[in-house]
């Protein structure tokens, strides 16, 4: 194997390694490395299936992310407009109701 596609298998598997704890600022950071090294033309095919497969685990694994990050980003704001009903039947912006309910 080249030192092209052991460098790129590597920068990949860190990157899968960083997704899989959650860094994904890590992650961009060795997709771009792989990218600036843009010797793709030069890979074995064995090497270009392999990071195609990776490739396609990390794509699931951003998407899965970005389906829990949406499902909290609902649950945030269905319990901020809870509040705000609170707030409402509380009497509005009134602080010192809020402040006399608390302490009943």
């Amino acid at each position: 194997m080249t030192d092209i596609n052991c460098l790129l298998e590597q920068f990949t598997r860190d990157a899968i390694e960083a997704a899989r704890d959650g860094k994904w600022e890590e992650v961009i950071a060795f997709y771009d490395r792989r990218m600036s090294e843009g010797q793709f033309e030069h890979i074995s095919p064995s090497t270009a299936q392999a990071l195609v497969k990776q490739d396609q685990w990390l794509i699931t694994r951003v998407r899965e992310a970005q389906a829990a990050i949406k499902k909290n980003l609902h649950e945030i704001q269905d319990q901020r407009r809870k509040l705000e009903i609170l707030k409402r039947q509380w009497g509005g912006n009134s602080t010192a109701q809020a402040r006399h309910l608390l302490t009943i």
